[in-house]
């Protein structure tokens, strides 16, 4: 029990420091490992907010141009809109 809870405490810690940062493949694997239209747009959001602000102008250009083709149906305005928000904040 007691090793449960200095586990429990280190993986906190530990995930409070941890920094985010922009890895266009895992967003590609995440949207093409998504079937549901739903999901993947919820997951795509997800990704944005936790990994997009880490994101430099190239990689948000990447991921920008090939939304079709990544997101298919579950495409929307507010996905895109969430992409030029950061690039313009992208170093």
């Amino acid at each position: 029990m007691r090793g449960l809870v200095i586990f429990l405490i280190v993986a906190f810690v530990y995930g409070a420091t941890v920094k985010h940062e922009c890895s266009v493949s895992e967003f590609v694997n995440l949207m093409y490992s998504t079937n549901n239209p739903k999901e993947r747009a919820e997951k795509a959001w997800e990704w944005l907010d936790a990994s997009g602000p880490a994101c430099n102008k190239q990689q948000l250009t990447l991921i920008y141009a090939n939304l079709p083709t990544l997101m298919g149906s579950s495409d929307s305005m507010k996905i895109r809109a969430r992409i030029e928000q950061l690039y313009e904040r992208a170093r």
